[in-house]
């Protein structure tokens, strides 16, 4: 799921200074259930993640990406990272690091450089894959991780069209840093060459429209870390390192010579050549995340296009800054419709109307007939994520059950990043068990192994909205609601609905 990127102290509740401090005594989580271990963690990874430091009285925002291989055995045995933060860029060395991973697919990342250790919870949802939380007392920060085919660390791997999404901060036309996201698409050549460049910049909630590359865009790799995938490119116009995932996904970070831009995200595959109107038919879900003039905000939602340019189908629920906007509106009725583009790119547009609540825009770039990614439109907002098409099976309390990893972010008095994970049953309620490690940037303070319970609610209809609730289970207790949309049953997208905070995420089953 694409995070919330720009986590301020805007929220003025105190309603997180009730869940205690990682010092406190906490009754035990449930025992862990799984078949994971330290062995479920082997191989070369790539990983990628943004969040939160502090930068001399203020908060700032900062991306880090790497790789990092993992023994087998609790041992890190080598890796390189990059970091962009307030004061600089850095690549960086990984040396004498560790982790460890109980059953239940939790654990913990420590990684150590020249400039000290940083410490991580994880949690895997397969072997090959896993959600990644920093959790040092002055610093925050959300994201992912993947294994990586080393055989596609060759340039000549790199030769597809891609879609990409990157956010973070970039400059304004007055030189100002502000929110920035941009989605677009590229053809790589194979060569180090770009062709058909194409992207959209919403910058601090000024649309740029569809725009080419500027002269210039190439990529290449990295002869000083051959090993690790690494390299760099210019793609939008933005200067970026980038990790090779495989040859079907990239992660990117802005790099020093647009220091101090701050850009992260990912380019995918795009699996079709051309793309039309009949390209999309049948049902999505989606999940967005950014900011608005008013403060940190996240959608979530679901539609139906009909392969000819109309959309129906239309539940969503929006938390902009605390405000919740639930479609349809209470007695209003939702319209919508969809372009795409005749370029055949996979570029398009995606509008609707609440008959009370107003229009919403949309701008996408398609990878497959299934998923693409998204961007908001609308006046003051800074937003992005993606839409996946929703099963054809029976989505029921029982394709529902297991167990889950999870990755939540958002903002609360500052920014809030979470990872745990859940085992959901096929009872009427009561029926979530979990534990989970959550870092509160507002508060400074930590929590690690935290337990908790609570309910998923079917709605009538399990493709549109569903209900969420976990709530910790120390005293004072905190209760955290979410709408959630299933994609299918492996992957639910969830929209926090409390008014006092903004928080999104996506519950991922294990196997």
């Amino acid at each position: 799921m694409k995070r919330l990127i720009f986590c301020l102290a805007l929220l003025a509740a105190a309603f997180e200074a009730a869940c205690g401090g990682s010092g406190s005594t906490l009754p035990p989580p449930p025992p862990p259930v799984g078949n994971f271990s330290n062995v479920s963690l082997m191989g070369q990874y790539a990983f990628s993640m943004s969040g939160t430091e502090p930068c001399g009285r203020t908060a700032s925002f900062f991306g880090r990406i790497g790789t990092f291989t993992a023994d087998g055995n609790g041992k890190i045995t080598g890796g390189v990272e990059d970091v962009n933060v307030c004061t600089g860029t850095s690549t960086l060395v990984l040396t004498n690091s560790s982790y460890a991973i109980q059953a239940d697919g939790r654990g913990t990342l420590s990684l150590t450089n020249v400039t000290g250790t940083t410490n991580y919870s994880i949690t895997l949802s397969t072997i090959s894959q896993g959600s990644i939380v920093q959790t040092d007392s002055t610093v925050t920060a959300g994201g992912s991780f993947q294994k990586q085919d080393t055989a596609a660390f060759s340039i000549t791997m790199i030769a597809s069209g891609y879609v990409f999404d990157f956010s973070g901060v970039g400059f304004d036309s007055s030189n100002n840093l502000v929110q920035q996201s941009i989605i677009g698409r590229l053809d790589a050549d194979g060569g180090g060459g770009i062709l058909n460049g194409l992207f959209d910049s919403n910058t601090g909630g000024v649309l740029s429209g569809q725009l080419a590359f500027p002269n210039g865009a190439f990529y290449q790799l990295d002869a000083a870390f051959p090993q690790s995938g690494r390299g760099t490119a210019n793609i939008a116009g933005k200067n970026l390192t980038l990790y090779i995932v495989d040859s079907t996904r990239l992660k990117f970070l802005s790099s020093n010579l647009d220091f101090p831009e701050a850009l992260v995200g990912d380019a995918i595959a795009q699996l079709n050549t051309s793309f039309d109107i009949t390209s999309l038919n049948g049902p999505f879900a989606f999940l967005i995340g950014g900011g608005s003039t008013a403060g940190p905000t996240s959608t979530a939602g679901r539609f139906t296009t009909d392969g000819a340019g109309n959309l129906t189908s239309i539940v969503i629920d929006e938390n902009n800054n605390g405000g919740l906007t639930p479609l349809p509106s209470s007695g209003g009725t939702v319209t919508g419709s969809y372009t795409v583009d005749a370029n055949h790119f996979g570029g398009g547009t995606a509008t609707w109307t609440d008959s009370k609540s107003g229009t919403f825009s949309f701008i996408f770039y398609l990878a497959s007939p299934t998923k693409a990614v998204f961007q908001e439109t609308d006046n003051n907002i800074t937003s992005d994520g993606s839409f996946l098409a929703q099963t054809s099976g029976p989505l029921t309390a029982s394709s529902l059950a297991g167990n889950y990893a999870f990755n939540w972010n958002g903002v609360s008095t500052g920014e809030d990043d979470f990872v745990g994970q859940m085992a959901i049953t096929s009872t009427a309620t009561s029926n979530i068990t979990g534990a989970m490690d959550f870092n509160l940037f507002g508060l400074g303070k930590q929590f690690f192994n935290y337990p908790f319970n609570g309910s998923l609610t079917l709605g009538t209809d399990p493709t549109g909205r569903n209900t969420l609730m976990v709530t910790t289970t120390p005293s004072p207790q905190t209760t955290y609601k979410f709408s959630a949309y299933a994609v299918d049953p492996n992957t639910t997208l969830l929209v926090g609905v409390d008014t006092s905070r903004v928080i999104a995420g996506i519950n991922t089953r294990q196997p």
